[in-house]
């Protein structure tokens, strides 16, 4: 049976509270005039890859992968400044931006691709942290006051990656970890 997989860094707590209250305040400005989903604070995590639907097979050779600590030292991650995908058009996705750390997950995420023997993805892996999906178009000019409100969060030790498993429900997903590695101290 196939299981929708996706490997990710998580943040601590304290930068997801923080995070959390930067959702506030976006919700309070906007979300009279946008139809958005907000990401709640226990799901906020950083996706390096997301699988989709995987068989066994891709599970087993991921898990694999992770079995061997990871090259890069532990790090520290740190938030800053809003956006949306796409960089055109309605946005549909509000994310936040890394402020530092972003060298680090960028290698991160390269080794691990090469240790999947995964191919290049059409567009370079672009770090971020996704607080809200827009259900509906969105033209820019609704969301032209966010760019006033403080978006800064962290630090966040970043000392390993996690394999997950997301399990859809009605209540919203459900994200189990199966299997992790660590960085190199």
């Amino acid at each position: 049976m196939a299981k929708r997989l996706f490997i990710a860094v998580d943040i601590n707590e304290r930068t997801r509270e923080q995070i959390d209250e930067i959702s506030k305040a976006l919700r309070a400005a906007v979300d009279k005039r946008v139809n958005a989903t907000w990401v709640r604070p226990d799901r906020m995590h950083l996706t390096m890859f997301f699988f989709g639907s995987a068989d066994a097979e891709l599970e087993h050779r991921i898990g694999k992968a992770l079995a061997t600590p990871i090259r890069e030292q532990p790090f520290d991650l740190t938030f800053g400044g809003l956006g949306f995908f796409p960089d055109r058009g309605s946005p549909r996705v509000l994310w936040l931006g890394i402020q530092r750390g972003g060298v680090e997950l960028r290698r991160t995420q390269q080794e691990l691709q090469q240790r999947l023997q995964l191919p290049a993805e059409r567009e370079p892996f672009s770090p971020h942290l996704t607080l809200a999906r827009f259900r509906q178009r969105v033209p820019r000019e609704k969301l032209a006051e966010i760019g006033d409100i403080p978006a800064s969060a962290g630090p966040s030790r970043i000392d390993r990656v996690t394999l997950y498993e997301s399990r859809l429900s009605p209540a919203g997903p459900t994200y189990v970890g199966l299997a992790e590695a660590v960085m190199h101290p």
